[in-house]
């Protein structure tokens, strides 16, 4: 039996697209994270190139080079026309039929790889487009006709479906030397497992597949699945948190489920043991603590609340510890002091005795050069307040 594999089969078709007939990718993970409104335009998209993406870096090397056709996009279909059979040609019939479609303007094109270059090249062509995103005195100009022409037409290279185009997206910007960011990464992830599902296959198969397709052996794209799903529960399921700060600091959500602790604070199984069968990986009893972790974490713009953890160092050196008691956590919940919650992490007797460490190390530094200020009576009178204090805590403790 043959064997079948992503690159089998002869060159793909490499075309000369118009750039009015290149749309862009609208599922593009590294795109639609960034987009507030679910009935977002391409315009949205171009405008998340700008705001996120340094288009302006490749405008200027656009203006001063033009397009070098040795870094073709890659594209797929968006619209070809319903008589149209890949079957009816062999793959050099296919690149004249399909370039005669382009020319007629009878199709066009979603560009897969190559999202940044498209939309740079939009908006170095079209001044309505800058105008509409108010950058038209800001973005780099291209007066040079020649170069105008030049990046008017992309060399593209064909393939049929988005399906065909993962293994190659795959090795590149998950295992490859082009990774994309850290939720672009979990959703392209779920995005290949999802298919091999819907295929037929179990959700463990499906993983142990996209691992062999992207050349990625490690425990890595499994923890990555398990995360997003996570992400998608507190997206569906938690009612009144927005889940779009997380999006730009999903690396962090991550680390909140490597944390054993943390797992068991919000009732989340360990990658190696999660049951995809089951309806939910965040139990129903359980999303209290569920959102409040991620509160404490990212904040809750819904209910006007603002992280209380500012370094994410702390996920692992403190808030780990915080979930494992209870004292801690209530000391949390009220005063939203992370630092101060940590230290009451083995109780309040420990909590006392380790100020009381504490008071006794300062006391004893302060000895050794008290005498140089004998007679200070501001310093006499704090002493004084002192010595009420410590016998109002050894009243208490009688």
């Amino acid at each position: 039996m043959t064997k079948t594999f992503a690159g089998k089969g002869g060159k793909k078709p490499q075309l000369e697209i118009p750039i009015d007939l290149i749309h862009l990718d609208e599922s593009n993970p590294r795109l639609v994270q960034y987009v507030q409104d679910e009935d977002f335009t391409e315009l949205d998209l171009i405008s998340v190139m700008y705001q996120h993406f340094d288009t302006e870096v490749i405008a200027l090397s656009l203006i001063e080079n033009g397009y070098f056709d040795e870094e073709p996009i890659i594209v797929v279909p968006k619209d070809l026309p319903h008589n149209f059979s890949y079957d009816n040609y062999s793959n050099e019939e296919l690149e004249k039929q399909l370039q005669d479609l382009i020319d007629k303007k009878e199709i066009s094109f979603t560009v897969v790889e190559g999202n940044r270059r498209v939309s740079t090249i939009k908006l170095l062509l079209n001044n309505n487009l800058r105008e509409d995103l108010g950058i038209n005195k800001l973005y780099p100009k291209l007066d040079d006709p020649d170069i105008r022409k030049d990046i008017s037409v992309i060399p593209s290279i064909l393939y049929k479906n988005k399906k065909d185009v993962s293994p190659y997206l795959g090795v590149r910007h998950i295992a490859g030397l082009l990774k994309w960011e850290a939720f672009a990464k979990a959703a392209y992830v779920a995005e290949m497992i999802q298919e091999k599902v819907e295929e037929g296959s179990q959700t463990n198969e499906a993983i142990k597949n996209v691992q062999q397709v992207v050349a990625d052996r490690s425990d890595v794209l499994r923890k990555q699945y398990v995360t997003y799903k996570i992400f998608r529960e507190a997206e569906n399921r938690l009612e009144n948190y927005d889940v779009k700060p997380i999006l730009n600091r999903f690396s962090l959500l991550q680390v909140l489920y490597n944390s054993g602790s943390i797992r068991d604070y919000i009732g989340v199984d360990p990658y190696k043991k999660v049951d995809f069968n089951e309806d939910y990986l965040v139990p129903e009893n359980k999303l209290e603590e569920f959102e409040e972790v991620l509160t404490w974490v990212f904040g809750n713009r819904n209910k006007g609340i603002e992280p209380v953890l500012t370094d994410s160092r702390k996920i692992t050196s403190k808030l780990s510890h915080i979930v494992t008691s209870d004292d801690a956590v209530r000391y949390l919940r009220e005063y939203k002091n992370i630092d101060e919650a940590y230290e009451r992490t083995n109780g309040e007797r420990d909590y006392l005795s380790q100020n009381l460490s504490k008071a006794s190390r300062a006391l004893q530094t302060s000895l050794q050069f008290a005498y140089k200020y004998s007679g200070d009576q501001e310093l006499l009178n704090q002493i004084d307040e002192l010595e009420k204090l410590l016998n109002a805590l050894k009243s208490n403790l009688k």
